[in-house]
């Protein structure tokens, strides 16, 4: 008799995705999906097909949510899947009867990825596998992004790409899709990091990072999807290194334009308009303080020297 499955799916405001992976996970003994308050009617579409919905407040990425739904399964075996993600035709039969090693406390599923719309297999990201089933306590989650997977078991089997299990991974429809999830991912502080690298400057870093990736896929043409790829993978980590390299330094640019915009504004009251009063006639400057603000009628040809203001700019080390 086989063990019985559980499976969670975490969601967020991809009502058309989460209809196809659920869909497809229909398979399952139980399937409870986790909706972080999506405002385009996913949680609707998990009511019509999962055991179990709940809803939780939106977070800015998926893993402080894992834990959460892997509590609420009720069986030993356990698959995880996010809302972009559909499990091909051969996963059901496959998962519930045909595992060469159903005792395994974790398997290793292939992942598809789309990015751009587009899946290329001789792009850099395949083949690539992700452990997603798994027998209670052989995984624990933690919220640490792209870290927050932890294995409490080495017994991992691979479930071969020739059996046509896989996970579509409908992850970045475009550019701005990436770019968008690229800064979301980053600004998390729980975050694993890119390394930098050994002693490589920031532009030594970038460069090895692009001719990584597109290392990757030897012979692709530097103008085309492949190379395009690369590019943002190579993009999700120097944008990552950036944002280490400014939190070294201890810049905070918000609060540097708040002052020097406090700065502007004070220069203007002393050296221009105060407030309630129209602009100065040419020649003229307005003075704060006892004079009542009426403005000092200059020669035409004397020239009107601003004050140094206590503006920083300097050239980052």
């Amino acid at each position: 008799m086989r063990d019985k499955l559980s499976v969670f799916v975490i969601s967020y405001n991809r009502a058309g995705l989460l209809d196809a992976c659920l869909r497809a996970a229909a398979f399952a003994d139980e399937l409870i999906v986790v909706d972080k308050s999506s405002t385009d009617g996913s949680a609707e579409v998990a009511a019509r097909h999962a055991d179990r919905v709940e809803i939780v407040p939106w977070s800015p990425t998926v893993e402080e949510t894992r834990a959460y739904a892997l509590s609420l399964c009720r069986h030993e075996r356990i698959l995880f899947l996010d809302d972009d993600e559909v499990l091909s035709r051969e996963a059901g039969p496959y998962l519930l009867y045909g595992l060469e090693r159903p005792d395994a406390a974790i398997h290793s599923i292939p992942l598809r990825h789309y990015i751009l719309g587009v899946h290329d297999e001789t792009a850099c990201y395949w083949p690539e596998a992700h452990p997603r089933l798994f027998r209670r306590g052989a995984i624990v989650f933690a919220p640490t992004v792209h870290g927050g997977t932890i294995f409490k078991s080495d017994d991992i089997a691979a479930i071969p790409v020739e059996s046509g299990v896989c996970i579509h991974h409908l992850s970045h429809p475009d550019v701005a899709g990436f770019v968008e999830r690229t800064n979301r991912y980053t600004s998390v502080a729980d975050r694993v990091r890119a390394s930098p690298g050994g002693d490589a400057d920031l532009i030594g870093f970038a460069h090895a990072r692009i001719d990584d990736w597109i290392g990757r896929t030897p012979g692709a043409p530097r103008d085309g999807y492949v190379a395009a790829v690369a590019l943002l993978k190579a993009f999700y980590e120097i944008v990552d290194r950036l944002k280490s390299w400014e939190e070294d330094r201890g810049l905070d640019g918000a609060a540097e334009f708040s002052r020097v915009a406090e700065v502007l504004t004070a220069a203007a009251v002393r050296f221009g308009v105060l407030p309630g009063q129209g602009p100065a006639p040419p020649g003229a400057v307005r003075r704060a303080g006892a004079g009542g603000g009426q403005p000092i009628s200059l020669p035409p040809s004397t020239g009107i020297t601003m004050p140094v203001l206590d503006v920083r700019c300097t050239t980052a080390a």
